[in-house]
């Protein structure tokens, strides 16, 4: 008996066949890569919260943070596809945080957040970070299909390399999915021939997947018929089978993977003395295996040990002698867990609050995020975590259910992860654009905004222009002849305040220059994949109200301050007389606040001022000391020749200068904020109250600013605030509230960090942690915390 297995040994190809590959593979890769990962606080939210995420952004050649782009765009998406609104990040170093908030505008139940930047245009491969989240609220969801046999279920079979070949045994993938491309778990499976024979059997894991080694004999069609829990029976046939040709069959050993290369009698002849090549590649790095085809083996087996292997996931392409690619298989090589390098203790504070420490036990910097949910949410059901985000999605063409569940550390989860990448077939990288289409630097690494100010005025070469925002730490002086004035790189935030003057010597002027912006925003769409139509939650409260924005803190803090003393002073209080604030007041008459005074009806002769409108003839005025106190009531008949009681009483910032008005012969009306004019109430006298402005006030005013309010920018970092729940302990808060949320966490090697969080009367909390390491070491971790 002829042996018909022959062992391949794994060997790196130091001299190739065809350097074509090499080079077009290479030169398609040698741009580097940016992955983004947003970890979200959840992903179901109550009117009222805020969707908090810390951003991660990787650089997938290395795995490890990206410091080169600064820009990250999160667009939202309603259910229809449409862009509802979009927020710029601030990357620093590979890491960002934000926070979106859930207004009345969300109206839909689910929206999709997307996170993408500028230079990952340049690909046709799309690596975008995209997740569903939902909007609960307390209407019942009548709209919501119970499972029927009138539901629609995909059911695909698929064969490993792409197609069936007859006369051989071929591995094929099974795949069942709801209409909400939702894996389903089947009571029973088999498998019938032409004859109506049962021949076989299968069943589905919960993810819906399974497979089946199946030998296919001559141009047989196969039928294969699930049975579901409901009753329902699904079904579905084979195509034709290959006459000529080869297959692949893959085996997951404990060390190592069994590539299995097929062929069958009929392609012995056509085969024989062909040069194929097996590519194994993770867009980094490549390997080849060259073998010759005889016309007796059928079986060639390539034994591919884990540790040879690259980590993650490694895509196996098999080339015929015409360096045409013919057969492509993913498999994933088991990463070391490096979650086990976190641990998350608590302690008691006191009745309401708590303290987590995070220890990174590693010899290296980690950054991580971290969400405090009750033990028995619901809340948080994200598609990716950092891991199936950064290792599995970038490789994969099609959509993952629940991406995360294959890297759960609770569980080897190797098995369903090989058969989930058995259904993928090939991967997301086409040799077609491999060969003909490599990437162009359309686009490019965005650091921050550029701002273009265009002066109308033309500027003399002693004038400068000013510019100040206290929100964004920018202070700049541009010269006269920079017109229009580029900013490059800034980081200016959104809807902040920016201050322009116009520099003379050492005043400042008011000037207000045209703004026109760049790199704040980018063209955005949502691959239609995502959008899928979900059954809505159902809260079991009749009463549920949007939430208040109120800030819960968890020290109880009672700050003590003297009363304040009401005051008793005409400045703020006098009601009834005229008033004038000086601001920006125009006096036809003249500058000093005589010309104005006398431009409001009141007459000045010199050392005194006559009041207005009212006739002085019978009238009885009283005599005042230099103190303002009465010395003498008389009539102006009667006390002629003597020096009469004021008709007019004029105070200056509240003192009086009745007597001394030469204070105020040479005062500008631009160092006065505020006039008071009228009858003095319950007097005969008129009065005149004159407040003048501080010295910083004045400084203010004559440094005159334009404020223009910038309207796009990047989103302002702000702290975690938790939303005033009606309750912490009905079922709405325990199933879909959250407790606490703590970005930005950075732990040197060997170190802890301690923070508060709040209890919120819960019992106990589980706290979701994503991150990084230094060298690119991922962490997904899970961990329920006591709160007794």
């Amino acid at each position: 008996m002829k042996k018909i297995t022959k062992l391949i040994a794994l060997l790196i190809s130091i001299q190739c066949i065809s350097q074509d590959i090499d080079n077009l593979y290479s030169n398609y890769f040698q741009n580097t890569r940016e992955i983004p990962y947003l970890h979200l606080n959840k992903t179901s939210f109550l009117k009222g919260e805020e969707v908090w995420f810390q951003s991660y952004l990787i650089e997938q050649n290395s795995n490890k943070l990206h410091p080169t782009s600064s820009n990250l765009y999160v667009s939202v998406f309603d259910e229809s596809g449409q862009q509802k609104e979009q927020h710029l990040i601030q990357i620093k170093n590979g890491i960002g945080y934000g926070s979106i908030p859930i207004d009345s505008t969300f109206t839909q139940n689910n929206y999709y957040i997307k996170a993408s930047t500028n230079w990952m245009k340049n690909f046709s491969e799309d690596n975008s970070f995209t997740q569903r989240i939902s909007i609960l609220s307390d209407q019942k969801n009548t709209s919501a299909k119970t499972s029927s046999q009138d539901d629609f279920y995909e059911f695909k079979l698929m064969p490993e390399g792409g197609h069936l070949l007859q006369n051989t045994v071929n591995n094929i993938a099974i795949l069942i999915k709801n209409q909400n491309n939702e894996g389903v778990k089947i009571k029973s499976g088999k498998i019938i021939d032409s004859n109506s024979k049962n021949i076989g059997s299968f069943n589905t894991n919960t993810l819906g997947f399974a497979n089946v080694n199946l030998p296919i004999k001559n141009n047989e069609i196969y039928t294969f018929e699930a049975t579901l829990y409901n009753g329902t029976t699904i079904k579905q046939k084979t195509n034709i089978p290959k006459q000529i040709g080869i297959t692949l069959n893959t085996k997951v050993l404990d060390d190592s993977f069994v590539l299995n290369i097929l062929t069958n009698n009929k392609s012995l002849n056509v085969l024989n003395g062909k040069k194929y090549r097996v590519f194994i590649h993770n867009t980094r790095s490549y390997k080849s295996i060259f073998f010759d085809f005889n016309n007796i083996d059928k079986n060639y087996v390539l034994l591919l040990k884990k540790q040879e292997l690259f980590k993650g996931a490694n895509i196996i392409t098999l080339f015929n002698e015409k360096n045409q690619p013919l057969l492509e298989r993913l498999i994933f090589n088991d990463l070391e867990d490096s979650s086990s390098n976190i641990k998350v203790t608590t302690s008691k504070i006191n009745y309401d609050s708590i303290r987590a420490t995070v220890i990174n036990y590693s010899k290296e910097k980690i950054f991580l995020s971290s969400s405090f949910l009750p033990s028995s949410t619901k809340a948080y059901e994200p598609n990716n975590n950092i891991k199936s985000q950064i290792l599995l999605k970038p490789y994969v063409k099609g959509f993952i259910e629940n991406a995360n569940y294959y890297f759960n550390a609770s569980k080897n989860k190797s098995k369903d992860l090989d058969l989930l990448l058995l259904t993928q077939g090939w991967s997301k990288y086409s040799w077609n654009n491999i060969f003909n289409n490599p990437p162009k630097n359309n686009f490019n690494f965005e650091n921050g905004i550029d701002l273009t100010l265009t002066i109308k005025e033309k500027l003399s070469p002693k004038r400068a222009v000013m510019m100040f925002s206290k929100e964004n730490n920018l202070i700049k002086e541009f010269k006269s002849n920079q017109n229009p004035i580029v900013l490059k790189n800034t980081f200016i935030k959104k809807n902040s305040s920016v201050d322009f003057g116009l520099k003379i010597n050492d005043k400042l002027l008011e000037i207000l220059p045209y703004i026109t912006y760049s790199n704040y925003s980018i063209k955005e769409t949502l691959n239609k994949k995502h959008l899928i139509n979900y059954n809505n939650f159902e809260l079991e409260v009749s009463n549920f109200k949007d939430l208040s924005k109120d800030v819960t803190v968890l020290d109880e803090v009672i700050l003590e301050a003297p009363k304040k003393k009401i005051n008793s002073e005409p400045y703020g209080a006098i009601t009834m007389l005229n008033s004038v604030k000086m601001k920006n007041m125009i006096i036809p008459s003249g500058e000093t606040i005589i010309d104005f005074l006398q431009f409001k009806g009141f007459k000045y002769t010199g050392f005194k001022f006559l009041p207005k409108g009212i006739s002085q003839r019978g009238r009885k005025f009283t005599k005042y000391d230099s103190e303002g106190e009465i010395i003498e009531s008389t009539s102006m008949s009667e006390k002629k020749d003597e020096l009469l009681s004021p008709e007019v009483r004029v105070f200056l910032d509240n003192n009086e200068i009745t007597f001394n008005l030469w204070i105020i012969e040479s005062m500008y009306t631009n160092t006065v904020k505020e006039v008071f004019y009228g009858r003095d109430p319950g007097k005969v006298a008129q009065v005149i109250y004159i407040y003048t402005l501080s010295p910083q006030e004045y400084a203010s005013k004559n440094s005159l600013f334009s404020t223009v309010k910038i309207p796009i920018g990047f989103n302002q970092e702000k702290e975690y605030y938790s939303p005033k729940y009606p309750s912490y302990t009905n079922s709405t808060y325990k199933e879909f509230g959250a407790i606490f949320w703590k970005p930005n966490i950075i732990l040197e090697p060997n170190k802890a960090i301690t923070f508060s969080v709040p209890k919120n009367y819960q019992k106990d909390a589980i706290i979701f942690i994503e991150g990084i390491s230094e060298s690119g070491q991922l962490i997904s971790k899970n961990q329920l915390l006591s709160f007794k």
